[in-house]
């Protein structure tokens, strides 16, 4: 692909979140010694947001752990958990492939939410590229989603490179043997790059769902989404082998907190949507409302409400995002676009069947109420 960078990086930046109130409901940790402190990496997106609530509602404090919120843009999160200015961060396999090579000490330790058709590419109303709907009235399936990314060819798409939506970009060209150089990429983060694909740069935009919805709101549409495009990314904790090492107890915490969120997000989706959007909306121009968070909450992209349930989407074989067909799809991105010299084995820098059974061990395979 011929690439411009245009990256607009958004610097490591404490989010307002000492926000820690008290829970009257759930298990409640050990509160008789100090807390762990515990810094945690989230980026503006309604899923990699969710720790914010465990913030609100004081679950992490009652875990026994003192967290830290801090605000980084996507594409720079693994530089903070490489260099320590987080412990761990919410961030997704391709995003430990891509650092692996040069910091090895960066891990995926655990994974609860798997972005299964939440990748979309988004097109102009009016523009030169049709939808996959358009194109399946005169074609099969099959044939469209080749046709969909077959239009890209001379086209200019922005996206984020490095990241889960630029190999998005990257396999969908792959699969249609679609050579790279064919299609000019715009390198933008998200945000800047909505902005950007809004004001008229490009023919096609690939983002998060804030970004999704945000570019819907103002008249554009889905060309193509989901499993068309990539296998779907896996969002969880990452962190350093060094910190897993030390702090193994606090990440199984967190990870417990994780699953009570997404408990409680949907025992209370509108509750949990409100607070979610309310302050990503004061931090990104996404714009994404209550309605907006409803209709992609447990259907565009999944979340685990506890270990029996992570299993079956991430460790089986059979799962709707097993583990190894995404981290064999990172490598094959990463190395074939040179972002990375070599391939990163699982074997040394994915922990999460690991981390899996000794969260069980602590909480059990199967959690109820939050």
């Amino acid at each position: 692909m011929k690439r411009t960078k245009l990256t607009l990086i958004a610097g490591a930046t404490t989010v307002l979140l000492g926000l820690a109130g008290c829970s009257t409901t759930g298990a409640e940790g050990n509160n008789s010694s100090a807390a762990e402190k515990v810094t945690i990496g989230i980026s503006p997106f309604q899923d990699t947001y969710l720790p914010y609530i465990g913030q609100v509602k004081g679950w992490f404090k009652s875990a026994g752990l003192d967290v830290q919120l801090k605000s980084l843009a996507w594409n720079s999160v693994m530089t903070a958990v490489a260099s320590g200015s987080v412990d761990m961060a919410v961030n997704n396999t391709t995003g430990v492939v891509s650092a692996a090579n040069a910091n090895p000490d960066v891990i995926y330790a655990y994974g609860w939410n798997p972005f299964t058709e939440g990748t979309a590419l988004m097109i102009r109303p009016d523009g030169p590229l049709k939808t996959l709907d358009e194109l399946k009235k005169n074609q099969s399936k099959a044939e469209a989603e080749k046709s969909v990314i077959e239009q890209l060819k001379g086209r200019t798409v922005v996206t984020t490179e490095g990241t889960d939506m630029g190999k998005a970009l990257s396999i969908a060209l792959s699969r249609n043997h679609i050579p790279e150089s064919d299609v000019k990429v715009v390198d933008m983060d998200t945000d800047a790059g909505l902005a950007a694909f809004l004001s008229g740069t490009g023919d096609a935009y690939i983002g998060g769902i804030p970004e999704r919805a945000k570019a819907l709101s103002e008249g554009m549409k889905v060309g193509v989404a989901g499993p068309a495009l990539a296998p779907p990314a896996i969002n969880g904790i990452v962190t350093t082998k060094g910190y897993l090492a030390k702090n193994e107890k606090s990440v199984l915490k967190v990870i417990n907190v994780m699953h009570r969120i997404i408990r409680y997000c949907d025992a209370k989706t509108d509750q949990c949507g409100t607070t979610i959007t309310d302050q990503l909306n004061k931090t990104t121009a996404a714009g994404l409302t209550l309605d907006g968070f409803k209709q992609y909450w447990q259907k565009i992209e999944l979340y685990a409400g506890d270990a029996k349930a992570a299993k079956q989407m991430i460790l089986d074989p059979t799962g709707v995002a097993y583990w190894k067909t995404s981290w064999d799809s990172d490598n094959s991105y990463l190395v074939g676009t040179k972002a990375i010299p070599a391939a990163v084995p699982a074997s040394s820098n994915f922990d999460m069947q690991r981390v899996w059974t000794a969260y069980v061990k602590e909480y059990g395979e199967t959690e109820k109420g939050y």
